[in-house]
């Protein structure tokens, strides 16, 4: 772990997660207090094009290196617990990725909860994947992506596009993904203390917005109970400290049981989503570097 990765936690630990149980329940006042934060998050280089595209009522925000091909794209879905939008953080996260890996990325501001509850964003998500194939792009041009719920989103749409009958995307990538809706997993009971971000309470309140009494087990809702056959080949990556890390070790545990491809990579006592950090932490530019180089070797494979 590196020095700014100590002072990042220890900054976390004392402001961030009493800040996040403190407003356990008024999400329209987090959501408040989050949005300032937004403002020490450096902005993308002015090598990076950033366009906003309506799809029937959905918005995108395409981005784009100057060094970024057209036919390689990625559909990345932020995280924020199913019920905060995206941050500056995000459109940051993804002017990198398009730089180091060459792709456009396509940040969708899907439905939150508790205003649009499950399955909204799901079908925000679909919407959104068939608008680029509607665009002439073909499936194996496409890697989808995400952070936390939106790590989730992604594995769900994975999962709905099969439920569909429609092809699966060249691969994903997936950062401290939260899968499991129900909190079931070991690690949200064992990292409760040291986790300097999230807990149990927090994440079981957003659950409740998003779900709206709707079943926790389901697989669109919780990916990691669906049959997980037959997806697209992965690359997950999650702090040793999270609460959701069993929500990425059992995923992929149950990937490769189910004979598909994914790979896990977890990182020493880092924040949750720590990528978000890159231009502050090693671990985050490490992170984003091998993130980057996987989606390369996944499009040359299927070029």
């Amino acid at each position: 772990m590196s020095i700014r990765a100590k002072i990042m936690n220890a900054l976390f630990k004392r402001t961030l997660k009493p800040m996040l149980k403190q407003h356990l329940t008024d999400i329209p006042k987090l959501r408040q207090r989050l949005g300032a934060s937004d403002q020490a998050v450096p902005k993308p280089l002015k090598s990076v094009v950033i366009d906003r595209i309506d799809v029937e009522g959905l918005t995108l925000d395409r981005v784009a290196h100057d060094s970024a091909r057209a036919d390689c794209l990625c559909l990345y879905f932020h995280g924020g617990g199913y019920v905060l939008p995206g941050s500056d953080g995000h459109v940051a996260l993804a002017a990198k990725l398009s730089e180091l890996a060459s792709m456009t990325v396509y940040l969708v501001d899907y439905s939150l909860g508790p205003e649009a509850p499950f399955p909204g964003a799901v079908d925000d998500a679909l919407k959104a994947y068939q608008y680029l194939i509607n665009q002439g792009f073909t499936a194996h041009q496409i890697i989808v992506g995400g952070d936390s719920a939106g790590g989730g989103l992604a594995a769900a749409t994975m999962l709905n596009l099969k439920n569909q009958g429609m092809p699966q995307p060249a691969a994903a990538i997936l950062l401290s993904p939260w899968l499991d809706l129900s909190l079931s997993g070991s690690s949200v009971k064992a990292n409760e203390e040291k986790d300097v971000m999230l807990s149990e309470s927090v994440l079981a309140s957003w659950a409740s917005a998003y779900l709206q009494q709707r079943d926790p087990l389901a697989p669109l809702a919780s990916p990691i109970y669906g049959d997980l056959s037959g997806l697209a080949p992965m690359l997950v990556h999650v702090g040793s400290t999270e609460i959701l890390r069993s929500d990425s070790e059992d995923f992929v545990d149950r990937i490769i049981e189910q004979g598909g491809s994914a790979v896990l990579k977890i990182w020493d006592q880092v924040p949750h989503v720590f990528q978000v950090l890159g231009s502050r932490l090693p671990e985050a530019k490490a992170s984003i570097a091998l993130l980057a180089e996987y989606c390369r070797q996944q499009f040359n494979q299927r070029s």
